[in-house]
């Protein structure tokens, strides 16, 4: 375990690349920042969980063998509960109407959303517009485009059977919603491979098999160690054969995916690959992307791109695919009208643009387009150039698709902005502003998917903020699709006893969500991410909202507007010396309902009158070399406390702690 000096000096030194100056809600609006979401998540795993334990492991302490165990979990649950889950006579679905009174009562569990927003508030930004959450894939069903499927991060897939008037999840009793690549088979659209774990939050592992276009899903099976499939393919004009990119290399099953094998790649390193995407080339050609080296420290991951003409049987690595300062995460996406036309979206080590390169022979070698040295033809102060599409999150966010019957046009997607190519790659402009700004479209930040029907008349783009259409290459998008999914990630959320319909909620890149009256519309009331909130017990007009490194702001009027409320926390809006993630814990044995606690580094905040003001708690006899993690409160003194013989030698904070080094217990109390 790093020191706390030493260890603040890392973090700072790590986010001083890549986090954004934060601003205020006085200062215009909040974004979300996936780098820091990253090195948060990083530090509370890899730092607290692993390297106390001594048992430091990438991605935190879900190992392949307990995500088993827990798939072994829910089939065990389907077979044991069948008639009492999602799909049978008494099914649990999404509420098609988001202004219906809906409650849960007894053990009947109800969806109460959020599956639509009214408005979007970030600071001055106020956009009449819903969203849904994170998506990984959207699939149209080429023999019936009415027919739509929609693969969430962590709300699993929803499928549509009306062009996304309403939708219905078909995922619910896997066992785990969290999805990492949804494919349909070209030769046969009742057949749908869904590979389970997101690449940057998920717990899911495994992949499962449907043949009645998601009604029902065989048990899962598994490719290796991966626990993230990132992409599936399958062979046109051959439904034995299927291709898969992981985080633990590229797979190929000749049997529709009863059983796998990896693929043996020479790349140059020691590494297992981590794969990202496929691309059909056409016949039985298919070109790959990958990192050689996923673990490298430097960041230079060594991206590099391969061909196949048989199939995956054997593979080829492709040429022209080079970047001075080094590769990491790439895309591909081929032209469906002239499958030789190849295009490959490229982050650099830093998570910026380093190039877009093109084929035209099907993959084999690539020529660089030189895309980040150009201008928009219509940039703004934002960003004038095409260098600033990731905008440092090169690894998370990326969208790359052709358009079916023109291959000079490519629609391509980072971090704030989507753009566009008309011409091959010889100049660019932009057709989408996550705020609506500068003249351009509003649509969500942080771009994921893309698929276009099958006439190219119409584009679904999936961000962090759910699918958006246009049906007029970009000149207008639409947001209706997202109403009636429930699939935002959710940090937390806080309701009351003395309004059971109140309802606040945190969510990822999508703010600081009320709830608006007894139905399942959410409005946003505080932009970027949203984490830990409160209503307060005895007045539902008073409700607590945050943002990054201990911003937490108050409402009075049932959450139509927040004003920062993080007085006498001198850590607020620290990135050294407080966590990303903002908690809220509210002591249930004050009867006033006004004391709450929060934490920053190294010290924990009391506040007694609901956040208008907060003091710091004594750190006497705590110790120096660890972060908060947690803290919790006891309801109320037990009567042995009293003369417990051990009190006297604790010293008595008023919380118990969980850090990354876990210090001793004593009995506490609030």
């Amino acid at each position: 375990m790093r020191s706390q000096k030493n260890w603040h000096q890392w973090f700072a030194a790590a986010l001083a690349v890549t986090l954004a100056p934060v601003t205020s809600l006085a200062e215009d609006h909040d974004r979300d920042d996936a780098n820091a979401r990253r090195e948060f998540r990083e530090q509370w795993y890899n730092e607290a969980y692993g390297k106390s334990a001594k048992k430091a492991k990438k991605g935190g302490p879900w190992s392949a063998e307990f995500r088993k165990f827990m798939n072994d979990a829910a089939r065990k649950e389907r077979e044991r509960y069948a008639s009492q889950l999602p799909g049978t006579s008494t099914p649990i679905t999404a509420v098609t109407n988001p202004n219906a009174t809906v409650a849960a009562t007894g053990t009947t569990w109800v969806n109460i959303g959020p599956t639509k927003a009214d408005y979007l508030e970030n600071g001055s930004y106020k956009l009449t517009k819903t969203d849904a959450g994170r998506v990984r894939n959207i699939i149209i069903d080429p023999t019936n485009t009415n027919t739509l499927y929609a693969a969430f991060s962590g709300g699993g897939v929803w499928k549509s059977t009306d062009g996304g008037t309403t939708w219905a999840p078909i995922t619910e009793t896997l066992g785990s919603l969290s999805v990492g690549s949804l494919e349909l088979d070209p030769n046969n659209s009742q057949t749908l491979y869904l590979g389970l774990g997101d690449p940057f939050d998920g717990t899911g592992i495994g992949l499962v098999k449907s043949t009645d276009g998601g009604a029902t899903w065989m048990n899962p099976v598994y490719l290796g160690n991966a626990t993230s499939i990132t992409d599936l393919q399958v062979v046109p004009g051959n439904s034995n054969i299927v291709l898969a990119t992981t985080n633990a290399g590229i797979f190929r099953s000749v049997d529709a995916g009863a059983t796998w094998t990896q693929v043996s790649l020479s790349t140059g390193y020691t590494e297992t690959p981590s794969g990202w995407s496929i691309a059909h080339a056409g016949g039985t050609k298919f070109v790959i992307t990958l990192e050689a080296q996923p673990s490298a420290a430097s960041g230079n991951t060594q991206g590099q791109v391969w061909v196949t003409a048989d199939s995956g049987a054997t593979w080829t690595r492709a040429t022209g695919v080079t970047a001075t300062v080094g590769l990491e995460r790439m895309t591909v996406a081929t032209a469906p009208s002239s499958p030789t036309t190849v295009y490959v979206l490229a982050s650099d080590p830093g998570g910026n643009l380093a190039d877009i390169f093109k084929s035209t022979n099907g993959g084999t070698s690539f020529t660089a387009l030189g895309a980040a040295k150009k201008r928009y033809s219509n940039g703004n102060t934002e960003a004038r150039n095409v260098s600033a599409l990731f905008n440092t999150q090169g690894w998370y966010d990326q969208m790359l698709i052709v358009h079916p019957t023109n291959p000079n046009l490519v629609y391509f997607g980072g971090a704030l902005h989507m753009a566009k190519t008309t011409d091959g790659g010889s100049s660019y402009s932009q057709v989408s502003n996550w705020l609506g700004q500068f003249s351009l479209p509003y649509v969500h930040a942080d771009f994921h998917a893309a698929a276009f029907n099958p006439a190219g008349t119409k584009l679904f783009v999936g961000n962090d903020g759910g699918v958006f259409t246009t049906t007029d290459g970009g000149a207008t998008f639409s947001d209706s699709i997202n109403v009636g999914i429930a699939s935002h990630l959710i940090y937390d959320i806080g309701s009351s006893g003395n309004n059971r319909s109140a309802v606040i909620a945190g969510l990822q890149d999508n703010g600081t969500r009320v709830r608006v009256g007894s139905g399942t519309v959410y409005n946003q009331e505080l932009g970027g991410d949203g984490f830990g909130c409160d209503i307060h017990a005895t007045n539902a007009k008073q409700m607590l909202g945050t943002l990054y490194y201990a911003r937490i702001y108050r409402s009075t009027d049932g959450g139509l507007n927040f004003a920062s409320a993080s007085t006498g926390i001198t850590e607020s809006n620290n990135s050294s010396t407080a966590p990303f993630n903002t908690v809220l814990h509210s002591w249930k044995g004050d009867a006033t309902g006004n004391t709450v606690y929060t934490f920053v580094n190294a010290k924990v905040y009391k506040s007694t009158n609901y956040a208008t003001s907060w003091t710091a708690l004594g750190t006497t006899g705590f110790p120096t070399d660890i972060f908060i993690r947690g803290i919790g409160t006891r309801r109320a003194t037990p009567a042995w406390w009293v003369s417990s013989p051990t009190r006297a030698a604790c010293s008595s904070p008023t919380t118990v702690a969980r850090a990354g080094r876990r210090p001793a217990r004593c009995p506490t109390t609030a």
